[in-house]
Protein backbone atom coordinates (compact mmCIF):
# COMPACT_ATOMS: atom_id res chain seq x y z
CA UNK A 1 0.00 0.00 0.00
CA UNK A 2 1.22 3.34 -1.19
CA UNK A 3 -0.90 5.67 1.11
CA UNK A 4 0.22 9.64 2.00
CA UNK A 5 -0.77 12.12 3.21
CA UNK A 6 1.09 15.50 2.27
CA UNK A 7 0.88 19.27 3.50
CA UNK A 8 1.35 20.99 0.15
CA UNK A 9 3.55 24.45 0.08
CA UNK A 10 1.19 26.22 -1.93
CA UNK A 11 -1.82 26.90 -4.31
CA UNK A 12 0.36 25.74 -7.51
CA UNK A 13 0.90 22.17 -5.60
CA UNK A 14 -2.89 21.87 -4.14
CA UNK A 15 -3.79 23.30 -8.14
CA UNK A 16 -2.33 19.55 -8.85
CA UNK A 17 -5.04 17.68 -7.02
CA UNK A 18 -7.38 14.82 -9.04
CA UNK A 19 -10.04 16.19 -7.06
CA UNK A 20 -11.01 18.41 -4.15
CA UNK A 21 -13.82 16.45 -1.57
CA UNK A 22 -16.65 19.14 -0.23
CA UNK A 23 -18.97 18.54 2.08
CA UNK A 24 -22.60 18.36 0.54
CA UNK A 25 -24.91 21.42 1.14
CA UNK A 26 -25.96 21.87 4.54
CA UNK A 27 -28.11 24.86 6.49
CA UNK A 28 -26.61 26.26 8.20
CA UNK A 29 -23.29 26.24 6.18
CA UNK A 30 -20.76 24.30 7.88
CA UNK A 31 -18.96 27.99 8.18
CA UNK A 32 -20.33 31.05 6.92
CA UNK A 33 -18.05 32.02 4.21
CA UNK A 34 -18.19 28.08 2.77
CA UNK A 35 -19.20 28.84 -1.34
CA UNK A 36 -21.75 26.68 -2.99
CA UNK A 37 -21.51 24.34 -6.08
CA UNK A 38 -21.71 21.17 -7.75
CA UNK A 39 -20.70 17.71 -7.31
CA UNK A 40 -18.85 17.26 -10.69
CA UNK A 41 -20.10 13.39 -10.20
CA UNK A 42 -23.37 13.37 -9.47
CA UNK A 43 -25.02 17.17 -9.35
CA UNK A 44 -25.19 17.44 -6.00
CA UNK A 45 -25.35 20.91 -4.17
CA UNK A 46 -21.87 20.41 -2.31
CA UNK A 47 -19.88 23.20 -0.43
CA UNK A 48 -16.53 24.32 0.23
CA UNK A 49 -13.93 26.69 1.26
CA UNK A 50 -13.15 29.72 -0.48
CA UNK A 51 -9.88 28.98 -0.58
CA UNK A 52 -10.04 25.68 -2.47
CA UNK A 53 -7.59 24.89 -5.58
CA UNK A 54 -9.66 26.20 -8.44
CA UNK A 55 -8.63 23.55 -11.63
CA UNK A 56 -9.86 20.20 -10.01
CA UNK A 57 -12.87 19.06 -10.06
CA UNK A 58 -15.18 18.85 -6.58
CA UNK A 59 -16.95 16.40 -5.71
CA UNK A 60 -19.12 15.58 -2.91
CA UNK A 61 -18.14 13.15 -0.15
CA UNK A 62 -20.27 10.47 -0.94
CA UNK A 63 -18.81 10.15 -4.87
CA UNK A 64 -15.75 10.68 -2.85
CA UNK A 65 -15.59 7.65 -1.30
CA UNK A 66 -16.23 5.62 -4.49
CA UNK A 67 -13.61 7.10 -5.74
CA UNK A 68 -10.84 6.21 -2.91
CA UNK A 69 -12.19 2.85 -2.79
CA UNK A 70 -11.34 2.31 -6.56
CA UNK A 71 -7.88 4.30 -5.99
CA UNK A 72 -7.12 2.96 -1.92
CA UNK A 73 -3.61 1.06 -3.32
CA UNK A 74 -2.30 4.44 -4.34
CA UNK A 75 -4.35 7.06 -2.78
CA UNK A 76 -2.48 10.04 -2.05
CA UNK A 77 -4.34 13.01 0.23
CA UNK A 78 -3.01 16.93 -0.21
CA UNK A 79 -4.16 19.38 2.29
CA UNK A 80 -3.27 23.28 2.15
CA UNK A 81 -1.72 24.33 5.33
CA UNK A 82 -5.21 26.96 5.13
CA UNK A 83 -7.64 24.58 5.54
CA UNK A 84 -5.05 22.54 8.39
CA UNK A 85 -5.20 25.78 10.08
CA UNK A 86 -9.19 25.89 9.55
CA UNK A 87 -9.52 22.43 10.63
CA UNK A 88 -7.32 22.35 13.95
CA UNK A 89 -9.57 25.66 15.17
CA UNK A 90 -12.78 23.54 14.14
CA UNK A 91 -10.99 20.59 16.29
CA UNK A 92 -10.75 23.42 18.97
CA UNK A 93 -14.09 24.60 19.46
CA UNK A 94 -15.92 21.13 19.08
CA UNK A 95 -14.25 19.91 21.88
CA UNK A 96 -14.28 23.08 23.96
CA UNK A 97 -18.11 22.86 23.98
Amino acid sequence: MTNRFEIVDGPDDAECADVVVCRRLTQPLLMPDNHIDICSKCGEAIQHRPHVPKRPPKVCDLCAVAIMEKEKDELVVMITPKTAEEVAEWLRKKTAN
